[in-house]
């Protein structure tokens, strides 16, 4: 059996949760409630298609948020360095 990556997974939850959120919408059931499943599954579907299209098929946005800021940390503490030199 294939293993599929977290990221990919989440995508397509996402995906079906927006459908069904507009479908919700469209038939006016549930009042505020689907628009703001629809919010919230796109976004989820944007954030975890970048990641899943930068590579990072079973990381965390949380990691990837640490990862980041260690990289301009890293950036930020060179180019002080080269300045003073």
């Amino acid at each position: 059996m294939k293993k599929h990556s977290r990221s990919k997974s989440i995508v397509i939850i996402s995906a079906i949760f927006l459908v069904l959120g507009f479908a919700l919408f469209k038939l006016d059931v549930l009042g505020l409630v689907p628009i703001f499943v629809i919010i919230i599954s796109f976004f989820m579907l944007v954030v975890h298609g970048l990641l899943h299209l930068s590579g990072r098929k079973d990381g965390d946005v949380f990691e990837a948020y640490q990862e980041a800021a260690k990289t301009r940390g890293i950036a930020l503490e060179a180019g002080l360095k080269n300045k003073n030199d």
